[in-house]
């Protein structure tokens, strides 16, 4: 099952009802605790893209502060979703694979220079797929936008295999173990390198450091489950005019 068609398989499987995907926790604890980190540095007037937007609960949250946001996901039963159960009128949800080179120009070509939140996308990917992505993120910031980020590093992936070794009782990460290596797929960088992986890709970093990843699991005695994540907040150091193809 290819990518697309496996992140269709679980929306579509997945209960509609708030917090039923792993990361999908309240705006309160997770949006609203990233904002202040990227809001002093970003222009609110223009658009901002929640790649890989899932349900659309943090985007129609990022709505109430930039005038424009745009929800895109790589699943169609996740853009259904988010359209049915989290619309606001400066809100907007499409299914688009950014690492296709027409999707991403034509994008650029609609919204000019974007803001951009990516919240725990790039571990998802093969290490190609990555510097695609970070290609076409660079494409969307454009001169003036600015990047949010939320990564996974090996730190989280050991984190997880060593509560599920354990025997830790925690259904919806086993059900992502089994079925996406979460906890075995290899993270984007090691703990503490994820800024070089930026750097490395053509982004000026402004701020980064260690944040939490408030999860709807809850754990045996009953406490959300916080896996260990970093965050970044850059810019595209030379703003690309088309993507760019991984050097073979």
């Amino acid at each position: 099952m290819t990518g697309d068609a496996a992140w269709d398989a679980f929306w579509s499987t997945l209960p509609a009802e708030p917090g039923a995907a792993l990361w999908d926790s309240s705006p309160r604890l997770t949006a609203a605790r990233h904002l202040p980190l990227f809001r002093g540095h970003a222009d609110p007037t223009l658009p901002l893209i929640d790649i890989g937007c899932g349900s659309g609960r943090q985007t129609r949250w990022l709505g109430r502060h930039f005038g424009r946001v745009v929800g895109l996901d790589i699943a169609e039963a996740a853009v259904e979703l988010a359209a049915a159960s989290h619309a606001a009128p400066n809100v907007s949800y499409r299914r688009a694979d950014l690492l296709d080179r027409d999707t991403a120009g034509a994008l650029r070509a609609e919204f000019g220079d974007v803001n951009v939140y990516l919240r725990g996308v790039l571990h998802q990917l093969a290490p190609d797929d990555r510097t695609r992505m970070l290609a076409t993120i660079r494409l969307l910031l454009g001169g003036t936008g600015v990047l949010f980020a939320q990564e996974l590093t090996e730190h989280t992936g050991w984190y997880v295999a060593e509560l599920l070794a354990g025997g830790a009782h925690l259904p919806k990460t086993a059900g992502l173990a089994a079925h996406f290596d979460f906890g075995a797929r290899v993270a984007p960088a090691h703990e503490g390198r994820l800024r070089l992986l930026f750097e490395g890709n053509g982004f000026d970093v402004v701020t980064d450091g260690e944040i939490a990843l408030h999860t709807t699991e809850r754990t045996s005695g009953g406490l959300p489950l916080e896996l260990p994540t970093r965050y970044i907040v850059a810019r595209a150091s030379a703003p690309l005019r088309q993507p760019e193809e991984p050097q073979p």
